[in-house]
């Protein structure tokens, strides 16, 4: 076939690139050079090299050879950020956007630094970005309240606004529609006018026929074929995809079912959040699709009779009415529901190929409750029969297959289930054309044997190659239902986006969280300094001592010690991990100040910068351990937490060091009150809460925490930003050590250790995620006055100490209940439900 033009510039160049993983040749010296103006499509089955291609040239991967050439550069290797900033832009097959994130941060962070806006008018940019686009997200949104459509159209968004000069759309279309797709389509050819080169990865080839220019094709991580793509047929295409001639993608259809037979599966009048009124019938040895705009019902009318919420109707099994009203009672009726989201809902990632597809029958499994190997590798064996799954083992685990033998390890666990019926979502979502193949010859054979299946799917040729009934959906009620010849995928659209239907269920987006001020979000921290006040209250009126100058004063100053050690932990924790040596670092830097202390302000002076350098170094180390050996958190940190406590030791076996009065007098100084450490530890927390909340460095922060697979695609530097927090939160234990060195006035190895607990109690009270990726360190701060106010009031309400971890625990357990509390109250406020 005739090769790409030479004469045309070329917008991005690979140049024999190979990579490899542990047993795997992923990429074997592959060359593909992109033009300028053109649309490339680079194919291939799962597991050929595509996305590592494209991962490589986005920076997301790092080759083991080769070389990357883009915008006049020649790279070994490339970082994301340094290719976004190059004019490269990518959309990922599974959006790289951090769930903890606003829509806003998310665009924010995706954008290279020369396109970016700025923070005071990011909000109404994005906004007027959206409203150029025709798209109707909330930009205020949070990343992991939007649906899986949305999160493309938000990742394509970004791409758009960067303004490429090469747009990289890894499967662009799974999770759209036919008008979203019809949409991006216009923006690629808006794209190809102005010059821009697009890298375009797709297991739909009509897509490839309709705006393809150049095709490469890989197979087994080697470039099989390449030309123009008006020198192929679509079946030569498929042909040098599979390396095999498919003679046909669908099974034969059977015949029409007898006007006496029993439906396998009958839904009457089904009504539920975004539906109403629905009604089908699947009979044995048929197949029915489930149609429709999305976000008009169907995929709300799936999870409704897999249990997900159906508020009114009946479903019938084989002639016998079944409870749906929950996916417990569903799934002992014989209903199994196969989630489109593989391994975000529907699979155990870390888990084995085993263990997946036995997950649905566990009894079979595990007689009597007990493991048995041979019978979990004889019922694995027995759901892959035909599937052709590709791995070495079932021991694998399931998140290193790539899509379509994750799908088929998913229909395994389906078929293993006993289904009488079989709900399938987004049934070949980022599956090869070869996979389909076995994929619909499994649906149909499982159809022949009784099972109701019911399949819902964005592909109308899919639908009508498959299906024997399409049910179309449009505004929660059901438009039209298809049956025979009438199946085909120009009725099946024209039904979806032709309809006049007014349902009386309003499908609407559900409500997000917004911003509404400076101090929005914080309703946390309001409800613990409500909870401190309260506290306060109760004690003055058993002892009025409890508020005299004295003991607030004393209050305070002990206050600044957890809001350190607080915000310490906190910054960790963001980042996913924990951090065990707080306490030790806060002892060390105390035992550090008691050496100086006695010898003036000073050289008090200079023990404070060797604290905080001490810490930063622990802090360091910690990091190191974490990035670079790759050691949990928790191992790195007690390990360093022991070693840490043995040097404070030894440099104070036992407690001195006085501190000198002038010393003493300039660490107690206060105004109006309130004492200087406080005022420091509360002026820190604020400054974190701004560079958490309106800074890059936090959004990094945040992303890195969140999904650091998805941060690091969103061009975050994980390693270094974990490095950074680990250091902060070294240095922010030390500044902990001046505020203990503070109050006592000596050097105590032994008595900061209850600390590190404390600071992991503040940070749960103050509601952040123990997993990362969110938390707010105004409401650490109020954590840390809480846990101080509890302690101080036991010895005024003459309670003992057993007292104070009751006490303790009921506000630990009543913060934990607030943030609950407020999604509930966010849902009720709801105007309605998102349909689809």
């Amino acid at each position: 076939m005739n090769e790409t033009p030479t004469t045309v510039a070329s917008a991005l160049t690979l140049s024999g690139i190979t990579k490899t993983y542990p047993g795997v040749t992923a990429l074997d010296a592959v060359s593909v050079d992109i033009a300028a103006g053109r649309v490339h499509a680079v194919l291939g089955e799962n597991g050929a090299g595509k996305s590592t291609l494209v991962g490589i040239a986005a920076g997301s991967v790092v080759p083991d050879s080769g070389t990357i050439g883009l915008a006049g550069r020649e790279f070994d290797r490339i970082r994301p950020a340094e290719a976004r900033e190059s004019g490269l832009a990518i959309v990922y097959q599974i959006p790289a956007l951090a769930p903890s994130l606003s829509v806003v941060d998310a665009v924010l962070l995706l954008l290279p630094a020369s396109k970016r806006p700025s923070r005071r008018t990011a909000a109404a940019w994005v906004t007027a970005h959206f409203e150029r686009l025709s798209l109707k997200i909330d930009p205020h949104a949070l990343v992991s309240s939007l649906s899986l459509r949305e999160a493309h159209l938000v990742e394509i968004a970004a791409a758009l606004a960067s303004d490429p000069r090469v747009l990289v759309l890894d499967e662009p279309t799974e999770a759209l529609g036919p008008e979203e797709t019809a949409w991006l389509f216009g923006q690629v050819r808006g794209l190809l006018e102005k010059g821009v080169a697009i890298v375009y990865i797709t297991h739909r080839i009509p897509e490839v026929m309709e705006i393809g220019t150049d095709l490469t094709v890989l197979r087994d991580g080697r470039v099989v074929g390449r030309g123009l793509v008006a020198d192929f047929t679509a079946d030569q295409v498929v042909e040098l995809i599979v390396g095999r001639s498919l003679e046909t993608t669908f099974p034969d259809k059977p015949l029409v079912p007898a006007p006496d037979a029993t439906p396998a599966l009958e839904v009457l009048e089904l009504s539920g959040p975004g539906y109403d009124n629905v009604s089908f019938s699947v009979y044995p040895g048929q197949i029915v699709g489930l149609a429709g705009v999305e976000g008009n019902g169907q995929r709300r009318v799936l999870r409704g009779i897999a249990g997900g919420g159906a508020t009114g109707g009946r479903i019938l099994v084989n002639g016998q009415e079944v409870s749906t009203r929950s996916r417990r009672s569903a799934s002992a009726a014989g209903v199994v529901f196969l989630p489109g989201d593989r391994i975000g809902e529907a699979m155990f990632g870390k888990m084995s190929i085993r263990e997946n597809a036995v997950a649905g029958a566990l009894r079979a499994a595990m007689p009597g409750g007990f493991v048995r190997r041979s019978r979990e590798y004889a019922l694995t064996r027995e759901g892959v029969a035909g599937l052709a799954v590709k791995t070495p083992h079932f021991e694998v685990a399931v998140s290193a297959l790539s899509g379509g033998n994750q799908q088929k390890v998913l229909l395994a666990r389906g078929r293993l289930g006993d289904p009488k019926v079989l709900l399938v979502e987004d049934p070949t979502q980022g599956v090869d054309a070869g996979a389909r193949v076995d994929i619909y010859a499994f649906l149909r054979e499982l159809a022949a044997s009784g099972v109701a299946v019911v399949v819902l799917s964005t592909d109308a040729v899919e639908l009508e190659g498959l299906c024997d009934r399409v049910v179309v959906f449009s505004r929660g009620r059901v438009q039209a239902t298809l049956v025979g010849d009438d199946v085909d995928e120009r009725a099946i659209t024209g039904a979806a986006v032709l309809s006049h239907e007014t349902a009386s269920v309003e499908v609407a987006v559900t409500a997000r969280r917004r911003s509404r001020g400076i101090l929005a979000g914080e309703t946390q921290a309001v409800v613990l300094l409500g909870l401190a006040v309260a506290l306060s209250i109760v004690t003055s009126f058993v002892s009025s001592a409890f508020l005299s100058p004295l003991s607030i004063s004393q209050l305070l100053a002990a206050t600044s010690v957890l809001i350190f050690v607080g915000l310490a932990q906190l910054v960790v924790v963001m980042t996913g991990g924990i951090d065990l040596s707080i306490g030790s670092v806060t002892a060390l830097s105390a035992v550090i100040l008691s050496f100086f202390a006695q010898q003036g302000i000073g050289y008090f002076l200079i023990g404070v910068a060797l604290a905080l350098a001490a810490g930063a170094a622990v802090g360091w180390v910690n990091g190191l351990l974490v990035t670079r050996l790759s050691l949990p958190p928790v191992i790195a940190t007690l390990v360093s937490s022991i070693a840490v406590l043995g040097l404070a030791q030894v440099l104070r076996p036992s407690p001195g060091g006085s501190a000198r009065a002038d010393v003493l007098t300039t660490l107690g100084l206060a105004v109006a009150g309130v004492p200087l450490i406080l005022a420091l530890a509360v002026a820190i927390a604020v400054v974190m809460w701004i560079v958490i909340q309106r800074t890059r460095g936090g959004r990094a922060l945040r992303a890195a925490g969140s999904d650091p697979v998805k941060a690091n695609r969103m061009g975050v530097r994980v390693p270094r930003t974990r490095l950074l927090a680990s250091i902060t939160a070294g240095v922010l234990a030390a500044l902990a050590g001046l505020a203990v060195y503070s109050r006592s006035g000596i050097g105590d190895a032994n008595a900061a250790q209850a600390l590190t607990l404390t600071s992991v109690t503040a940070v749960v009270i103050a509601g952040a995620s123990i997993f990362g990726g969110s938390g707010s360190a105004l409401a650490v701060a109020a954590a840390g006055l809480l846990l101080q106010t509890v302690t101080s009031s036991l010895a005024f309400l003459s309670l003992g100490l057993s007292w104070q971890y009751w006490i303790q625990g009921a506000f630990v357990l009543f913060a934990a209940v607030v943030p609950l509390v407020m999604v509930l109250v966010r849902r009720g406020r709801s105007p309605g439900v998102r349909g689809g």
